[in-house]
This record gives structure tokens, sequence and C-alpha cells, in this order.
């Protein structure tokens, strides 16, 4: 346990370093980095309404991966200044963010 959560710190004090940096490069950085990690919760979220665990991880795998493609194509074509500060933060939170968090525990023990 003492593990994952030195992980998960390191994880946020990377994501929050590479936001301030990318923000300093660009003020609008701020926007892409937010919209991102709002709608990554979001997916989140709502993929913990879905009852079938199989369905559930498919969502999630595709859902992220896609919503990656996407904001990383808005940032280089409107923000190629921070593409870098994107792609760095993107990778870091989709590897360090565990959609499984978001999964009930009352629906694995079932």
């Amino acid at each position: 346990m003492k593990n994952t959560n030195q992980k998960l710190t390191t994880a946020i004090i990377l994501n929050v370093s590479i936001f301030i940096l990318g923000t300093l490069a660009n003020p609008y950085f701020a926007l892409i980095a937010s919209g991102y990690v709002i709608t990554m919760l979001a997916i989140y979220l709502f993929a913990n309404k879905i009852k079938d665990l199989v369905i559930n991880v498919g969502y999630i795998w595709i859902s992220k991966w896609s919503v990656f493609i996407v904001f990383l194509i808005l940032s280089g074509i409107y923000m190629p200044d921070v593409f870098l500060y994107s792609l760095l933060m993107f990778v870091v939170f989709n590897l360090s963010v565990n959609p499984s968090l978001f999964i009930a525990k009352n629906r694995i023990e079932q």
C-alpha cells in the first residue's frame, strides 16, 4: 500500500509540474490540460455505471485512448508550442490513473 501511495504522489507531482511548465509556456495550455483531465474523470465515472466488467474495461480502454488522440490533435493544431507538454502530461496521466479506483468495490466482490 505504501508503494502505491508513493507512485500516486510521484504521478501527481509530475502532472502538476508539467501543468505549471506548460501554462507558463502558453496560458491556454491550462484549458486543454484541464479539459483533458475533466473528460477522463467523466469517462471513469460513467464507466462505473456499466455493470459488466468486461464491457467496462473495454469502454475505458477505447475511450481513454480516443480522448488522448483527440486532445493531442487539438493541442498540436491550435497550440504547437506546448504540444510536447501536452503529450507528456497526457501519457503520465493515462499511465498513472488506474481506472479500477473508480469501480465500486461491492461489484468486484459479487
